[in-house]
């Protein structure tokens, strides 16, 4: 094999995973794409293009949480998604169809709150991985579920029409200076709203870390080191042309008193102006809170260094202890032992022989020692999702197994099974009420094409138990679902569940 054959492989190993990763931030926009909305009220809405959606989406978080400083709840995407299918997409349906589409779009755009996964080979170690990203995050607050958009989401925003070999914040300011030496005034304060945005993307990427190195110290180090080479390394080339730009919006200025510039362009000098202070602020910020997170990497990696190989037993920080709490019964740990010693030993004669017949080896041997294996680390959010699958599972298949029994079967009916088999508790169990709503999402359901493609969480758990069953009694199973809204089903002193009528169809 030749040297630059060699090269070739190296580089296309070494260099995998790194664009694997760079990758990622991609992935949900091209999974949003295929899967589109063909699946949604039997493709009704299909002409809806769901690639301009979710830029669009994007965009609004964008400007609401860099732009304005605040989170968004559900009722401002819904009114902004409402008011773009009316004006983009010529969209004349009721009020009741476009608030089901557009939270339809909603749980694709989340995943339904989850992580979009996507799996890849690493050649170093030659084992599969997984990565995961997530577009829109959202957190509870105040008594509401407020959104904000990821610091992927920023990235892939903004990589759709940049490069990130360099840094976007650089490029922006001296594009910046173009436009203020073209008197662009307008076209500067959008450039600077965009050095904004990347902005507010290191401050969300740093927080990310800080969590990162809670959960896992050595993931956490990776990423910062990862951090400081693309984002970090810029900071003083960035500081020297914030400054030249404020020197220039000051020359700017004194010119435009000098030769009276009209009213509005002055207004537009003066906003520029004070959009390049915020940004300044803002950068300075992010340069603080990135030397705070320096500072709380090293702390932690020292904790988790003393922590991994701190002795069995600090007698000094016993004492310390109980001298600060006055309690000498803290010192039973270490007392205790040495009493009860058996300090009277035997031994048997009949042991001399062994003794004395034995030979040692003529060479020791040292203990060998395996490395251990590193820990696979689980996400929180990866137990819940599990836990939900189990109980979707156990719903799923009371569901299936009456149905092959009777061919009709309503809600009723079905909510009084579940009491039997899991009493009155299923009442109060979030999960069973998450599993309405993800059945009602749909009018029927055929379990051969769902193997094939699954298209929620729900169907997802549906190909599990078909793929699964070995006495193929699910995999040809058909049924319907029909509301009946005249009918409710009482849970409780203040809820109540619509009644459904399910029905098998053929076999």
């Amino acid at each position: 094999m030749g040297t630059e054959s060699h090269i070739l492989i190296h580089d296309i190993i070494d260099e995998h995973e790194e664009r694997m990763i760079h990758l990622k931030k991609f992935y949900p926009f091209f999974r949003l794409c295929d899967h589109s909305l063909n699946q949604f009220r039997d493709g009704r809405y299909e002409g809806i293009d769901m690639g301009y959606v979710t830029m669009a989406v994007l965009r609004f978080f964008i400007e609401e949480n860099s732009f304005n400083d605040r989170k968004v709840t559900y009722s401002e995407y819904e009114s902004f998604l409402r008011e773009l299918l009316y004006r983009d997409f010529d969209f004349r349906e009721d009020a009741q169809s476009a608030s089901e589409l557009i939270q339809y779009i909603f749980d694709k755009l989340t995943n339904e709150g989850r992580p979009f996964y996507f799996d890849y080979y690493e050649p170093k170690k030659r084992q599969m991985k997984r990565g995961r990203t997530r577009l829109i995050e959202s957190d509870y607050q105040d008594g509401t579920v407020q959104y904000t958009i990821s610091s992927d989401g920023i990235e892939f925003y903004l990589e759709t029409k940049e490069t990130g070999d360099e840094s976007k914040i650089s490029i922006e300011q001296i594009l910046l200076e173009k436009m203020i030496r073209s008197r662009n005034f307008r076209g500067g304060v959008d450039v600077i709203r965009r050095i904004n945005s990347e902005v507010t993307r290191l401050m969300l990427r740093q927080g990310e870390i800080v969590t990162l190195l809670s959960h896992n110290i050595f993931e956490g180090m990776a990423a910062l080191e990862e951090f400081s080479k693309s984002g970090l390394r810029w900071f003083e080339e960035e500081q020297k042309l914030f400054d030249s730009n404020m020197e220039l919006v000051k020359t700017v200025l004194l010119k435009a008193q000098k030769e009276q510039y009209s009213s509005q362009a002055m207004e537009e000098i003066f906003y520029l102006n004070q959009e390049l202070k915020k940004a300044m602020e803002r950068h300075e910020a992010l340069l603080a809170a990135c030397t705070r997170l320096q500072v709380q990497a090293d702390e932690m990696m020292l904790k988790a260094k003393h922590s991994r190989f701190r002795q069995k037993m600090d007698f000094s920080d016993l004492l310390r202890k109980a001298m600060e709490q006055d309690d000498i019964r803290l010192l039973e740990a270490m007392t205790e032992p040495l009493f009860g010693l058996k300090i009277r030993k035997t031994f048997q004669l009949g042991r001399l022989d062994d003794l004395l017949l034995c030979r040692p080896e003529g060479n020791e041997t040292g203990e060998t020692i395996t490395a251990g294996e590193e820990e696979n680390y689980v996400f929180e959010d990866e137990i819940e999702e599990e836990r939900i699958r189990h109980n979707h599972r156990m719903l799923l298949r009371i569901l299936f197994d009456t149905l092959l029994k009777r061919r009709c079967l309503t809600l009723e009916e079905l909510h009084h099974l579940y009491i039997m088999k899991f009493t009155e508790n299923i009442l109060k169990n979030g999960d069973y009420y998450a599993f309405l709503a993800h059945l009602c999402q749909k009018s029927s359901y055929h379990l051969s094409e769902i193997r094939e493609k699954p298209d929620t969480f729900l169907e997802e758990v549906m190909a599990e138990m078909v793929v699964s069953d070995r006495r193929k009694e699910y995999e040809d199973l058909n049924f319907t679902l029909e509301f009946i809204p005249d009918q409710l089903i009482p849970i409780g002193e203040n809820g109540y569940l619509t009644n459904i009528r399910f029905e098998r169809q053929g076999m």
